[in-house]
């Protein structure tokens, strides 16, 4: 009896790319050789990836992002994986190692099981913490906090108010409001209302 063997050569990476900009319908799903880090890459096995409104907005062609893309690319904003293999220059100078759980925001290549990343672009994410709760926190609570910090630069008992607080980034802006002891209102749709 034939014994299988498993050999990267037979494994396939998939994405899924836009040749055009508009619905879902314009989403295909490719099979390709799985992608080799370059000398100062980390090769991350990715294990979920975001579905943010800058993804659909990028699919859209509406988003600034898209105005810098050729197409056929791929989507997918965030993402949190395995570090899979490690270029031949990263071993030597980084604290990753295989294994490691790292979460990113590449803007676009996360739809994919595989992505080929610089160990600066990469952050360690806490083990035991579930990957897609993981995810759910890169894009969103960055883009809270920035909003906070870097462009209102709040200031505790100050107020807001966060237009689609049902949202991920209106929620994340809702909590990260909270602990900083910001007076806070937020709107949404009716279909969200609790």
């Amino acid at each position: 009896m034939p014994v299988d063997t498993f050999s990267e050569s037979t494994v396939k990476n998939r994405r899924i790319i836009i040749s055009k900009f508009g619905g879902p319908e314009n989403l295909q799903l490719i099979e390709e050789e799985i992608p080799e880090p370059r000398a100062d890459q980390v090769r991350i096995k990715i294990l979920t990836a975001g579905v943010s409104l800058a993804d659909i907005l990028i699919r859209e062609g509406v988003h600034p992002e898209s105005l810098f893309r050729r197409r056929p690319f791929p989507l997918g904003w965030d993402i949190v994986g395995i570090v899979d293999k490690l270029g031949e220059k990263v071993s030597t100078r980084s604290k990753l190692q295989i294994g490691d759980t790292v979460a990113a925001l590449p803007i676009v290549g996360g739809y994919a099981q595989y992505l080929c990343l610089r160990p600066n672009q990469l952050v360690s994410v806490p083990s035991g913490l579930d990957p897609a709760e993981a995810v759910s926190v890169v894009l969103n609570y960055i883009t809270a906090y920035q909003m906070l910090h870097r462009c209102a630069h709040i200031k505790s008992g100050e107020s807001i108010l966060v237009h689609g607080a049902a949202g991920g980034v209106g929620t994340a802006l809702l909590q990260l409001g909270s602990m900083l002891g910001l007076d806070m209102y937020g709107t949404c749709s009716l279909s969200k209302e609790k």
